[in-house]
C-alpha cells in the first residue's frame, strides 16, 4: 500500500483526517478560537514516496497558517500543492525556502543533477501540531496542542519510515526526546543515530527559522549545512553497505 494511502487511512482511523475530524481534543485545542482549522496533512512528496533518494523527513512545529477548506488540507491534496509550488517566488529568509534549501544541501550529494526547484519532489515535511490556530504573524501553537498532538507522531513516523529526520525547533525535538527516543540528544551536539521499527535513522536538529540568531549561528558553524551533509552522507553509504 502506497505512503500517502496509509497515511490518510491512519488519520482518518484516529480522527484527524481534515475531512473526518473527531479528535477527542479537538474541544480543548480550539478553545474559543473562531480562526482555529482542523488537520493539515503532513507533505509526503511523490520521490520520498518512490524511495528514489534516502527518505528525508522534516519535523516541525505547526501549521502556523492553514487552508479553511478541508480538502486543501488532504494529503494528496498538499502533495499537488507543494509539488507545483515555484520556489523562486518564496522569500529567502523564511521557513519554507530554508527548508528546502537545506533538503537540497542534504540530498545534491546523492544526486549531482539535483537542483533547489527539483528538490520538492523528494522530502517529507510533518508538523508535531496538526491543527491551525492561524495566530497573528504565525506566532507558535498553544502548548496545549503539542501535547495533545504527540500521542499520534510515533505511528505516523513507523509509516513514514525516513532514513533521516531533521527536527526544526524545540517542540519537534521534545518529542522526538521524550515520545519517541526516550533520550535526549547528546549535549553540544545536534545530531546522534536513532532506531525506528529497527531501522539506523540519523536525526540532524536545528533551530527553527524563525530563531533567526540560533539559526544562522548553526548555519554558518556548518559552513552553510556542508558538514552536516557531509556527514550524513557518509554515515548513510556506510550503513547501506554494512
Amino acid at each position: 500500500m502506497r505512503i500517502l494511502t496509509k497515511i490518510e487511512n491512519y488519520y482518518k482511523d484516529n480522527g484527524i483526517l481534515s475531512t473526518h475530524f473527531v479528535c477527542p481534543y479537538k474541544k480543548v485545542c480550539k478553545g474559543n478560537n473562531n480562526k482555529f482549522y482542523g488537520p493539515k496533512s503532513t507533505f509526503i512528496s511523490s520521490g520520498y514516496e518512490k524511495g528514489n533518494l534516502p527518505k528525508l523527513l522534516f519535523l516541525s512545529l505547526d501549521p502556523g497558517k492553514s487552508e479553511k477548506d478541508s480538502v486543501k488540507r488532504l494529503p494528496k491534496s498538499i502533495r499537488g500543492i507543494e509539488e507545483k509550488r515555484d520556489i523562486s517566488l518564496l522569500p529567502k529568509n523564511r521557513h519554507w525556502y530554508k527548508t528546502h534549501e537545506l533538503a537540497f544541501n542534504i540530498l545534491k550529494r546523492f544526486n549531482d543533477d539535483l537542483t533547489i526547484d527539483d528538490v520538492k519532489h523528494y522530502f517529507a515535511h510533518a508538523n508535531t501540531v496538526k491543527c491551525s490556530m492561524n495566530n497573528p504573524h504565525r506566532k507558535q501553537a498553544h502548548k496545549i496542542l503539542f501535547k495533545n498532538c504527540r500521542d499520534y507522531l510515533i505511528s505516523e513516523l513507523e509509516i513514514l519510515s525516513p532514513d533521516i529526520i531533521v527536527t526544526q525547533g524545540n517542540e519537534a525535538k521534545l518529542a522526538i526526546e521524550k515520545f519517541i527516543f526516550k533520550s535526549k540528544l547528546r549535549t553540544n551536539r545536534y545530531y546522534q543515530i536513532v532506531t525506528i521499527n529497527n531501522k539506523k535513522v540519523f536525526w540532524l536538529h536545528t533551530f527553527h527559522p524563525h530563531n533567526y540568531g540560533a539559526f544562522y549561528k548553526q548555519y554558518n558553524k556548518g559552513k552553510g549545512w556542508e558538514n552536516y551533509s557531509k556527514r550524513i552522507y557518509d554515515w548513510y553509504v556506510n550503513y547501506i553497505n554494512a
